[in-house]
């Protein structure tokens, strides 16, 4: 088993560097977010409609924070997830399963570094010509020290380079 923590602020490519991930890598791949099931409670509970506005993303921001602090609810679902996935899966899946977690917080990225140690690696998806978001989650994501970070400053092309690169540098780590 593999866990991935990917970061990056809004639209820089997160998803479609998973995508590309996925394309390419032979075995089983998840792409998870911790920020998932808040978009349910916030579109069943709160009406939210689904779209990413500045105050949509504050507010659903605001919503995981308050979840984490009451139980680290958003952490304790996904580790949950893993689990159960995992225990689902064959010992040849259970071996090369690759699982992506989107996390934004600094504190949160810690908690699954350090509960996965050396089967947790973490990735920054950066690109020069976006604004960050005015929300507590987007703000920090660069208080970290990521293991990589992927500059998504080109075409989708060369995005999936990067990706094929990067499954490339897992394969010579212990972890891949």
């Amino acid at each position: 088993m593999k866990i991935i923590i990917i970061n990056g602020a809004a639209n820089r490519g997160k998803d479609q560097f998973v995508e590309f991930f996925k394309k390419h890598y032979k075995h089983k791949c998840i792409n998870w977010s911790t920020i998932d099931k808040v978009k349910k409670i916030a579109k069943r509970n709160f009406g939210w409609n689904g779209k990413k506005t500045e105050p949509a993303r504050k507010f659903l921001s605001d919503i995981k924070r308050i979840w984490t602090e009451y139980n680290n609810g958003p952490y304790n679902e996904i580790v949950n997830k893993i689990f159960n996935h995992y225990d689902k899966l064959n010992k040849k899946d259970q071996k090369n399963i690759v699982y992506f977690i989107h996390c934004r917080e600094p504190q949160e990225i810690d908690k699954f570094v350090n509960k996965f140690n050396d089967s947790c690696i973490t990735v920054l998806i950066k690109r020069d010509d976006r604004e960050i978001p005015d929300n507590e989650s987007d703000k920090n994501v660069e208080n970290f020290d990521y293991d990589f970070i992927i500059e998504n400053n080109g075409t989708k092309d060369d995005l999936e380079k990067k990706a094929l690169n990067f499954i490339d540098e897992l394969k010579s780590m212990p972890i891949l």
